[in-house]
């Protein structure tokens, strides 16, 4: 959708190469290593900064081999899930059968050191149980609609569809407060889990020593076209709230988010080769 708002504001052609694998090492990789004329570009989420911390070897720095040109969009919170023929009515039933039964109750993640993976860490540890971590190639929605996991955590937005579809059941969200959209759902702090927060948002950056005018270009093309109206429906319906930071604020927000990530995260011990 945002591709096709930069061809439609700038004329030019934007393409979408999808590079998976190794939680984001690879495509990131290519943009470390990609010429700073713009013609290479970086899109990606959170995980971009997280690999700094759970990774015990990186292939670059993700502060110094990028350059920041921007954030993008800021998703409300990750939700917690279960099969709607679960055991487990409420997040009561699962910390009550977790303290009863320790490490038996599994939760799949989209890959060791993914968001979903680390977000369900910290709730096992602000909760103080041992849960059995799964983690997945891909989606673990399936074995999650099977049985074969227990629970699993995922974006809000991205969950709603299943939430409504009646196919699986939201327990809590992680945000502050309620979301209107499942607001009979309670938040963590309301039922006594507090310090579970790790935000999901998506950014722009690029390779290493862009040329600081041509930064400024780049960031004046993706902000017109994230103004869309098209494009902020899209976004606001499946991805999160749309966000528009210079790339000062969104360098500075790098720094400050790597620190908090190294503050917050480390305690959990995942460690990944």
């Amino acid at each position: 959708m945002l591709a096709d708002g930069l061809r439609a504001t700038t004329g030019r052609n934007y393409v979408v190469d999808n590079k998976p694998g190794a939680g984001g090492l690879i495509g990131a990789g290519e943009v470390a290593k990609a010429k700073p004329d713009g013609s290479t570009l970086l899109i990606t989420t959170s995980g971009h900064l997280l690999n700094a911390v759970l990774h015990t070897k990186m292939p670059y720095d993700v502060i110094s081999d990028f350059t920041p040109i921007s954030q993008l969009a800021v998703a409300p919170a990750y939700v917690v899930l279960v099969r709607t023929q679960s055991r487990f009515k409420s997040l009561t039933d699962v910390l009550r059968e977790a303290k009863a039964r320790p490490a038996t109750i599994s939760y799949g993640s989209f890959g060791p050191g993914n968001p979903t993976h680390v977000i369900g860490a910290m709730f096992a540890r602000a909760a103080n149980v041992d849960l059995v971590h799964v983690p997945y190639r891909g989606s673990p929605v399936q074995d999650l609609l099977g049985g074969q996991i227990d629970l699993m955590w995922q974006g809000a937005l991205t969950s709603m569809q299943m939430i409504q579809d009646g196919q699986v059941r939201a327990l809590a969200v992680t945000s502050a407060r309620r979301i209107p959209e499942v607001s009979d759902v309670p938040t963590l702090t309301e039922l006594g889990v507090a310090g579970v927060d790790l935000p999901a948002w998506s950014g722009l950056w690029g390779p290493p020593k862009m040329p600081p005018d041509l930064v400024q270009s780049i960031y004046s093309d993706f902000s017109a076209a994230s103004r869309r109206p098209d494009y902020r429906a899209f976004l606001q319906k499946n991805v999160g709230v749309p966000v528009d930071t210079t790339p000062q604020q969104f360098a500075a927000f790098n720094v400050e988010e790597l620190a908090r990530y190294r503050r917050d995260l480390t305690p959990l011990n995942i460690q990944i080769d």
